[in-house]
């Protein structure tokens, strides 16, 4: 039961402070991260900033709507991480 309980504390910090911290002046949107392994050991859930835009796609297809955001507005803020 212990350790169930570290690991939500770990999910939330991980799902939800990492990528919301520091974005006051816009709160309606998060900060994506799209370090390769750290998406890969965390199914795609640091691709947040998509995730906000458009809530309906699967977590699976994030990657890939990424890249179309990408071309489309480059100048959006995204973070690099491992």
């Amino acid at each position: 039961m212990l350790i169930m309980f570290f690991g939500e504390l770990l999910m939330a910090f991980f799902a939800v402070w990492t990528v919301h911290h520091d974005t006051h002046e816009n709160p309606n949107i998060a900060r994506t991260q799209r370090g390769f392994w750290k998406n890969k050991l965390t199914f795609s859930m640091f691709y947040h900033m998509e995730h906000h835009l458009f809530p309906a796609v699967p977590t699976i297809k994030l990657p890939e709507l990424a890249e179309r955001i990408d071309k489309l507005l480059p100048e959006l803020n995204k973070k690099q991480t491992f």
